[in-house]
């Protein structure tokens, strides 16, 4: 027989008063991101993440002027590229032009007698010569082969003291007074010279760790020679070395630079490359069709 269930005597057992409820640091912490409470403030994290309507503002005149600044950058570019195109591009050098040296070192290229004649001032070691010689060199060259144009170069040195020697321009200006001086009178000779003086790889850079020497200036004299058919050992070809070896030019380069920086003083207020004058006053070479208008008048 089944054995009725013993049955605890009341109160058997001290009834258990809930503790009471702590408070403050003590306090138990429903955890972020469990429960209603978690889930609000989840809801709240994942709202104050959503960009406001001032911040979509923001974003859109950050993006609208992203887009003007790369417009200006591109139309700069297409403005550097038109304005610093090579002009009449693909001729190449002088073909007809033969150089004169005068008394006072300034070498005039010409072909024939031109009724206009401009005067270029400019540093072999100039960057902004070798610029000005890559951009318009070509047409020069070209309005000189035609009979039109004479260009009287005015050679300076007052780079010397950027240049790893510290004496490049001096030198180079020297070398190419040599050359016009014994190999002027051979047609295309003494422009490829002039021209190359400035190439990329040949001009040495200002500040630079190395420059050209007077045994390598000598080489490109005789590039340039062989180039228009004079053999290395001809008499005028040996006569520009020896004299670009001797420094027989030197002195002419130093009193033609003071000559020169009178009258640059005078036009612009000091000595600076290039300058390009004409009829006694400077030509504005930033308008790109500065010599077409001055052919044309």
């Amino acid at each position: 027989m089944a054995q009725a269930k013993k049955r605890r005597p009341s109160g058997s057992v001290p009834k258990q008063e809930s503790p009471p409820k702590a408070t403050g640091a003590a306090a138990p912490r429903t955890p972020v991101g469990y429960g209603p409470q978690g889930s609000a403030i989840r809801r709240q994290s994942v709202a104050a993440s959503r960009p406001k309507a001032g911040n979509k503002t923001q974003l859109y005149i950050l993006a609208a002027a992203s887009v003007v600044i790369l417009l200006v950058v591109v139309a700069g570019i297409i403005w550097n590229i038109s304005n610093n195109k090579a002009e009449n591009d693909g001729y190449g050098n002088s073909r007809s032009g033969i150089a004169l040296l005068g008394s006072g070192g300034d070498i005039t290229v010409s072909n024939g007698t031109p009724s206009i004649t401009v005067d270029i001032y400019e540093d072999p070691l100039c960057p902004y010569c070798a610029a000005f010689e890559h951009q318009y060199g070509q047409q020069i060259a070209q309005a000189v082969d035609e009979g039109k144009l004479a260009v009287s170069y005015h050679l300076l040195n007052f780079l010397d003291g950027h240049s790893f020697s510290g004496n490049y321009s001096t030198r180079a200006a020297a070398a190419l007074m040599c050359a016009a001086s014994s190999l002027g009178s051979t047609k295309a000779l003494w422009p490829a010279l002039h021209a190359t003086i400035f190439d990329d790889g040949v001009q040495p850079s200002e500040g630079g760790s190395s420059d050209l020497t007077n045994e390598q200036l000598g080489q490109q004299i005789v590039a340039a020679a062989t180039g228009v058919g004079l053999a290395a050992d001809a008499a005028p070809v040996l006569a520009a070395t020896s004299c670009v070896s001797s420094g027989a030019m030197l002195d002419t380069v130093k009193s033609s630079y003071n000559t020169s920086a009178a009258t640059l003083t005078a036009l612009v207020g000091g000595v600076g490359s290039p300058v390009i004058v004409h009829d006694g006053a400077t030509v504005d070479v930033d308008d790109t069709a500065w010599l077409s208008k001055l052919l044309a008048s």
